[in-house]
């Protein structure tokens, strides 16, 4: 199993049960936790100071987006990833979340431009971001959405495609800066090009599934 609870950190939303599922989420997408590893929901409360009640809603939550399995007995596990089903996610990615992101672009006011170029601002922090800022910009790009359905479902194949780049591409070229590859979407993005914000996501989103389609054949 790949130790991480103990270092889970971070500023407390709202509920513990939300607090709970932003740190899981966050540990699973950085690859703290690998695919198949338990999570015990007693050692969980002991190392994160929670009750089992909030763990238990938080990992509900995580098997709803598939980035767990529930089992019997108080435990869950990392869902395993098949990098075949990049297949399924990416092609409903394709159709959504451009979508989404050209919605979210059309409606979106200062705040939002301003959410966006704080995310990207996240991204060059390192030249390879972790998974969990790399989520974090994704999310802001379709944050104003006016439509909760399909702000709902494109950030939950989002989430999912996230478990299977941490696993499936774990290793990128030298020369690859996230921050870079994520430009022009920011920039399109602030600038209110609706449109051409959507047409680079799904050119950036088929770009992963193809480097996807790589692995996937060399076995």
């Amino acid at each position: 199993m790949t130790t991480g609870a103990s270092t889970l950190g971070g500023g407390q939303p709202p509920t513990l049960t939300e607090w709970a599922d932003r740190q899981l989420r966050d540990a699973i997408l950085q690859g703290q936790f690998g695919p198949g590893d338990s999570l015990v929901i007693s050692s969980l409360a002991e190392q994160m100071g929670l009750s089992a009640t909030p763990l238990r809603e938080a990992l509900r939550n995580l098997a709803a987006d598939g980035l767990v399995v529930l089992q019997s007995h108080g435990s869950a596990r990392v869902a395993e990833v098949d990098l075949h089903e990049a297949n399924e996610i990416y092609e409903l990615r394709l159709l959504l979340e451009p979508m989404a992101l050209e919605r979210s672009v059309t409606h979106g006011d200062d705040a939002y431009r301003a959410a966006v170029e704080s995310a990207w601002q996240g991204l060059t922090v390192q030249r390879l971001a972790p998974p969990s800022a790399h989520a974090a910009f994704h999310r802001a790009l379709v944050s104003a959405c006016d439509s909760a359905w399909l702000l709902k479902l494109a950030t939950q194949l989002a989430d999912r495609a996230g478990l299977m780049i941490t696993v499936g591409l774990p290793m990128r070229p030298a020369s690859y800066d996230t921050a870079e590859v994520h430009r022009r979407l920011k920039e399109l993005a602030v600038a209110g090009d609706a449109q051409g914000a959507a047409k680079e996501l799904s050119r950036h989103l088929g770009t992963t599934l193809a480097a996807l389609h790589a692995v996937a054949a060399r076995g």
